[in-house]
Protein backbone atom coordinates (compact mmCIF):
# COMPACT_ATOMS: atom_id res chain seq x y z
CA UNK A 1 0.00 0.00 0.00
CA UNK A 2 3.11 2.20 0.75
CA UNK A 3 3.75 2.20 -3.03
CA UNK A 4 0.46 3.75 -3.66
CA UNK A 5 0.30 6.88 -2.12
CA UNK A 6 2.98 9.87 -1.98
CA UNK A 7 3.97 12.76 0.60
CA UNK A 8 3.58 16.25 -0.69
CA UNK A 9 3.96 19.30 0.95
CA UNK A 10 0.92 21.91 0.78
CA UNK A 11 1.21 24.40 -1.44
CA UNK A 12 -1.05 27.01 -3.12
CA UNK A 13 -1.70 25.08 -5.77
CA UNK A 14 -3.48 22.14 -3.38
CA UNK A 15 -5.57 25.24 -1.61
CA UNK A 16 -9.31 23.38 -3.32
CA UNK A 17 -8.24 19.89 -1.91
CA UNK A 18 -7.22 21.17 1.41
CA UNK A 19 -10.21 22.76 1.40
CA UNK A 20 -11.82 19.93 0.37
CA UNK A 21 -10.35 17.58 2.45
CA UNK A 22 -11.05 20.04 5.67
CA UNK A 23 -14.80 20.66 4.57
CA UNK A 24 -15.06 16.68 4.61
CA UNK A 25 -14.20 16.42 8.43
CA UNK A 26 -16.62 19.43 9.32
CA UNK A 27 -19.38 17.71 8.49
CA UNK A 28 -18.43 14.27 10.12
CA UNK A 29 -20.10 13.68 13.86
CA UNK A 30 -16.89 11.55 15.30
CA UNK A 31 -14.16 13.59 16.56
CA UNK A 32 -10.67 11.64 16.89
CA UNK A 33 -8.90 14.54 18.51
CA UNK A 34 -9.25 15.83 22.30
CA UNK A 35 -9.67 19.54 20.61
CA UNK A 36 -13.30 19.18 19.38
CA UNK A 37 -12.69 20.89 16.08
CA UNK A 38 -9.08 19.89 14.97
CA UNK A 39 -8.36 17.41 12.42
CA UNK A 40 -5.63 15.41 12.93
CA UNK A 41 -2.65 16.10 10.76
CA UNK A 42 -3.65 19.27 10.03
CA UNK A 43 -3.81 20.62 13.12
CA UNK A 44 -3.73 24.25 13.28
CA UNK A 45 -5.86 24.84 10.05
CA UNK A 46 -9.47 25.24 11.90
CA UNK A 47 -7.60 28.83 13.35
CA UNK A 48 -7.00 29.77 9.83
CA UNK A 49 -10.06 31.52 7.38
CA UNK A 50 -8.00 31.13 4.14
CA UNK A 51 -6.11 27.86 3.34
CA UNK A 52 -3.30 30.57 1.64
CA UNK A 53 -3.11 31.54 4.82
CA UNK A 54 -2.45 28.40 6.53
CA UNK A 55 0.21 27.58 3.93
CA UNK A 56 1.97 30.49 4.37
CA UNK A 57 1.89 29.67 8.59
CA UNK A 58 3.21 26.14 7.40
CA UNK A 59 5.65 27.73 5.18
CA UNK A 60 6.83 30.46 8.10
CA UNK A 61 7.71 27.14 10.42
CA UNK A 62 8.71 24.31 8.75
CA UNK A 63 11.97 24.12 10.75
CA UNK A 64 9.34 22.98 13.50
CA UNK A 65 6.78 21.42 11.97
CA UNK A 66 6.64 19.80 8.27
CA UNK A 67 3.10 18.99 6.93
CA UNK A 68 2.58 16.35 4.36
CA UNK A 69 -0.42 15.42 1.91
CA UNK A 70 -0.95 11.61 1.61
CA UNK A 71 -1.90 12.14 -2.75
CA UNK A 72 -2.73 8.64 -4.27
CA UNK A 73 -0.45 8.03 -7.30
CA UNK A 74 -3.27 6.22 -9.37
CA UNK A 75 -5.79 9.34 -9.68
CA UNK A 76 -3.70 12.23 -7.59
CA UNK A 77 -6.50 12.34 -5.06
CA UNK A 78 -5.33 13.32 -1.86
CA UNK A 79 -6.43 10.73 0.66
CA UNK A 80 -4.71 11.82 4.12
CA UNK A 81 -2.39 14.42 5.66
CA UNK A 82 0.29 13.54 8.13
CA UNK A 83 2.40 16.28 10.39
CA UNK A 84 5.80 15.98 11.96
CA UNK A 85 6.69 17.94 14.64
CA UNK A 86 10.30 17.97 15.02
CA UNK A 87 10.51 18.32 19.16
CA UNK A 88 7.98 17.30 21.19
CA UNK A 89 8.02 20.59 23.56
CA UNK A 90 6.40 22.22 19.68
CA UNK A 91 3.18 20.83 20.44
CA UNK A 92 -0.20 21.66 22.76
CA UNK A 93 0.11 23.55 25.93
CA UNK A 94 -0.07 20.27 27.48
CA UNK A 95 3.30 18.53 27.39
CA UNK A 96 1.64 14.83 28.53
CA UNK A 97 -0.05 14.52 24.98
CA UNK A 98 2.48 16.07 22.53
CA UNK A 99 3.35 14.01 19.72
CA UNK A 100 5.66 14.31 17.15
CA UNK A 101 3.16 12.81 14.46
CA UNK A 102 -0.84 13.14 13.71
CA UNK A 103 -2.13 12.09 10.73
CA UNK A 104 -5.95 11.73 9.40
CA UNK A 105 -7.31 10.19 6.10
CA UNK A 106 -10.63 11.44 4.36
CA UNK A 107 -13.71 9.60 6.09
CA UNK A 108 -14.52 8.23 2.83
CA UNK A 109 -11.41 6.50 2.51
CA UNK A 110 -10.62 4.76 5.90
CA UNK A 111 -10.65 1.20 6.71
CA UNK A 112 -8.07 0.93 3.59
CA UNK A 113 -4.57 0.58 4.61
CA UNK A 114 -4.03 4.58 3.87
CA UNK A 115 -3.40 5.32 7.48
CA UNK A 116 -0.76 2.84 7.65
CA UNK A 117 0.80 3.52 4.33
CA UNK A 118 1.12 7.40 5.35
CA UNK A 119 2.11 6.66 8.62
CA UNK A 120 4.79 4.83 7.54
CA UNK A 121 5.93 6.89 5.06
CA UNK A 122 5.92 9.86 7.79
CA UNK A 123 8.23 7.84 9.50
CA UNK A 124 10.54 7.56 6.99
CA UNK A 125 10.61 11.39 6.84
CA UNK A 126 11.18 11.67 10.52
CA UNK A 127 14.12 9.02 10.37
CA UNK A 128 15.47 10.96 6.88
CA UNK A 129 15.65 14.33 9.79
CA UNK A 130 17.94 12.25 12.12
CA UNK A 131 14.98 11.30 14.60
CA UNK A 132 15.94 7.80 16.27
CA UNK A 133 12.07 7.60 17.95
CA UNK A 134 9.25 9.44 18.05
CA UNK A 135 6.22 9.25 20.43
CA UNK A 136 2.18 9.41 18.71
CA UNK A 137 -0.90 9.77 20.82
CA UNK A 138 -4.26 8.79 20.47
CA UNK A 139 -7.42 8.87 22.36
CA UNK A 140 -8.11 5.98 23.94
CA UNK A 141 -11.20 5.31 22.59
CA UNK A 142 -9.70 5.49 18.91
CA UNK A 143 -9.29 1.78 17.94
CA UNK A 144 -8.57 1.90 14.30
CA UNK A 145 -5.76 4.56 15.41
CA UNK A 146 -4.16 2.19 17.96
CA UNK A 147 -4.03 -0.51 15.74
CA UNK A 148 -2.22 1.53 13.17
CA UNK A 149 0.29 2.75 15.64
CA UNK A 150 1.31 -0.51 16.38
CA UNK A 151 0.92 -2.15 12.81
CA UNK A 152 3.69 0.56 12.24
CA UNK A 153 6.04 -0.69 15.52
CA UNK A 154 4.29 1.62 18.52
CA UNK A 155 4.78 0.80 22.14
CA UNK A 156 2.62 1.13 24.15
CA UNK A 157 4.00 3.50 27.33
CA UNK A 158 1.13 4.37 29.03
CA UNK A 159 -2.52 6.21 29.13
CA UNK A 160 -2.84 9.46 30.71
CA UNK A 161 -5.89 11.39 31.95
CA UNK A 162 -6.41 15.09 30.89
CA UNK A 163 -7.75 17.10 33.19
CA UNK A 164 -8.47 19.76 30.84
CA UNK A 165 -9.81 18.08 28.39
CA UNK A 166 -11.33 15.25 29.64
CA UNK A 167 -10.29 12.34 27.53
CA UNK A 168 -7.57 9.60 28.29
CA UNK A 169 -4.95 9.15 25.19
CA UNK A 170 -2.72 6.49 24.69
CA UNK A 171 0.95 7.09 24.43
CA UNK A 172 3.09 5.47 21.95
CA UNK A 173 6.98 5.33 21.13
CA UNK A 174 7.94 4.44 17.76
CA UNK A 175 11.86 3.63 16.93
CA UNK A 176 13.35 4.47 13.94
CA UNK A 177 15.74 2.66 12.18
CA UNK A 178 19.33 4.45 10.69
CA UNK A 179 18.01 2.01 7.69
CA UNK A 180 14.86 2.65 7.28
CA UNK A 181 13.90 2.25 3.25
CA UNK A 182 13.43 5.29 1.70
Amino acid sequence: MTDEIILVKPSSENEDEIRDYRDAFLMEDKKYSYIADRIPGLNLLEEFDEISDWISFCDSVSDKISWYMGVRKADGKVIGFSCFRHRLKYDDDDPEFASHIGYSVRPDERGKGYAKAILRLTLQKAAELGKKKVRLICIDTNTASSQVIKACGGILIDSVYGGESGVTVNRYDIPLKEDTPH
